[in-house]
């Protein structure tokens, strides 16, 4: 006799979809994630609902937070989020208590997903779930370029049709915040060579180790990094055997802070709207100018043309520059000097002597007039370390100048270098020169200091606490966004009134000009 066989259908993949065709072709073409819900509205702080309890300690804002964090379009981060599988928490999520980690200054991992637990603003703003710290730190990796560039532009947009701005004045401001990386383990080129090497060696006696393996390859990174800068210390002239490299992050670059000490760091610059919104920002390993055609792109996209007027200080005063924002029809402003006073609008010389700014040139003899009132005279070319040509100027009415003390120490007398773009120099000291120009300018520092102190003394910006330039953009965006976002927050009525006065200045301004010239004299 026969027992009669029963077996139950294998359904552990077709009952999850994954061998069907259709689900197949679902997954691939990219459909819409399903999303852990995080609505706050449930939760409650004792006998009181959590919104109740916000408002009764002074936390308005959280909800305010949370309501423009809602109102924000993640269409572009939704997009990297599979349709199936266990459900991810929304970009809304993640970003929203990112954000509120930036504005209470505390935004590493760690002290974020330790807000998440204990914090009663971050439970509104997450919905009482409780990310931990290496899936907030995906996040901010899988939309690292997303986040410093679509997203953030997206942003900007929407305050800027809910205020109504207008193109006008800008102010581009640069500074240097520290890496994360250690400067005590920063070590030289040469050192950086031979540790490569000793590296290479050790994973070719032991090829069957794979902690040897990468250890070589990240010390052929370091290596290779300090050659490409010792070259281009070597191009421009400069002494190339003081270049160091922080192993831990190759792309910083050491270099001065605003304090003056050497650490591993990078170049953060803001383009700055005269409401006080901040309209984009870029960093750069070790370049402000570099930064400058970046965020006049930044302005394009989210107000659709080019600015009224650019406002720079002397960090970005360079012949080249210069060129190419007159090329591209662009009003700036950007003295040599200091600009603190009347007298450093342009840049002074070495140990109080006459700097080249003192010496005027004439295009028509093409000669330099001295202070002294001698001609120089154009004695040849040459080509720096750059290999930028420029033409040299010489007198020899130096032997008998009794100013010359006062302009040079060198036994040949003193002599000029003249590049090309230096005319776009001369022309901006020229229109500096004006009183207008000059009262214009004077907006620069309304405008443009105070994002950077706002990040270093509310939001605690002094060191990135991630490493490698795709993290750091996405890490200066993200406070960037809560600068924003505070703004509109804390002030909007305030921000409106700066709008409307500055858009009427002119009319203002044309009325007052009107009045004084009917005034019976």
């Amino acid at each position: 006799m026969k027992r009669r066989q029963k077996r139950l259908p294998n359904m552990a993949q077709s009952e999850l979809g994954f061998d069907e065709p259709e689900a197949q072709a679902s997954a691939s073409s990219g459909a819409k994630a399903h999303f852990v819900e995080d609505s706050p509205e449930g939760l409650r702080v004792g006998h009181r609902t959590l919104d109740e309890y916000l408002k009764t300690h002074g936390l308005s804002w959280v909800i305010g937070l949370r309501r423009e964090m809602a109102s924000l379009d993640y269409t572009s981060l939704e997009v990297a989020y599979l349709g199936y599988g266990r459900r991810p928490f929304h970009p809304r999520t993640l970003l929203g208590l990112i954000v509120y980690g930036v504005l209470v200054r505390q935004w590493s991992l760690r002290e974020i997903e330790q807000l998440a637990v204990r914090d009663v603003g971050a439970w509104w703003m997450c919905g009482g779930h409780q990310p931990d710290h290496s899936t907030i730190g995906k996040f901010v990796q899988l939309h690292a370029e997303i986040l410093s560039t679509e997203f953030f532009a997206a942003l900007v947009r929407c305050i800027i049709d809910r205020l109504k701005l207008r193109v006008g004045t800008t102010s581009i401001d640069g500074t240097v915040i520290e890496s994360a990386a250690s400067h005590w383990h920063a070590i030289q080129a040469e050192a950086a060579k031979l540790g490569a090497a000793q590296a290479a060696e050790a994973a070719r006696k032991q090829p069957e180790d794979e902690q040897l393996k990468r250890r070589a390859e990240a010390s052929a990174r370091v290596a290779e990094m300090a050659a490409q800068r010792c070259a281009a210390r070597k191009q421009v002239g400069k002494d190339s055997s003081t270049v160091q490299v922080a192993p831990s992050d190759v792309e910083a670059v050491v270099q001065p802070r605003k304090d003056g000490a050497m650490r591993p760091g990078y170049k953060a610059t803001s383009l700055m709207h005269e409401s006080g919104v901040l309209l984009g920002q870029y960093v750069h390993p070790s370049s402000e100018p570099a930064a400058v055609q970046p965020l006049l792109e930044q302005h394009q996209v989210v107000l659709g043309e080019a600015p009224t007027a650019v406002l720079m200080d002397a960090g970005f005063h360079s012949g080249p520059l210069l060129e190419q924002l007159v090329e591209q029809d662009i009003n700036v402003l950007c003295p040599s000097g200091r600009a603190l006073g009347q007298d450093d609008w342009e840049k002074s010389g070495v140990a109080g002597r006459f700097a080249k700014a003192q010496f005027s040139y004439d295009a028509s003899t093409d000669t330099y007039q001295c202070p002294a009132g001698e001609r120089l005279k154009r004695y040849g070319q040459s080509k720096d370390g750059a290999g930028r040509v420029y033409q040299m100027y010489r007198t020899e009415g130096c032997e008998r100048c009794a100013l010359r003390a006062q302009c040079t120490t060198s036994r040949a007398g003193r002599s000029i270098k003249r590049y090309a773009g230096d005319q776009y120099k001369e022309a901006m000291a020229q229109v500096l020169r004006q009183p207008r120009a000059r009262a214009l300018y004077q907006q620069r520092m309304r405008i443009a200091e105070p994002i950077h102190a706002h990040y270093r003394d509310r939001q605690g910006l002094r060191r990135f606490r991630r490493r490698g330039l795709v993290n750091i953009r996405a890490e200066f965006a993200l406070h960037g966004i809560a600068f924003n976002l505070k703004k509109v927050l804390g002030a909007p009525a305030v921000l409106l009134a700066i709008v409307i006065v500055g858009y009427h200045r002119r009319i203002l301004q044309r009325i007052a000009l009107v009045w004084i010239l009917s005034v019976p004299k």
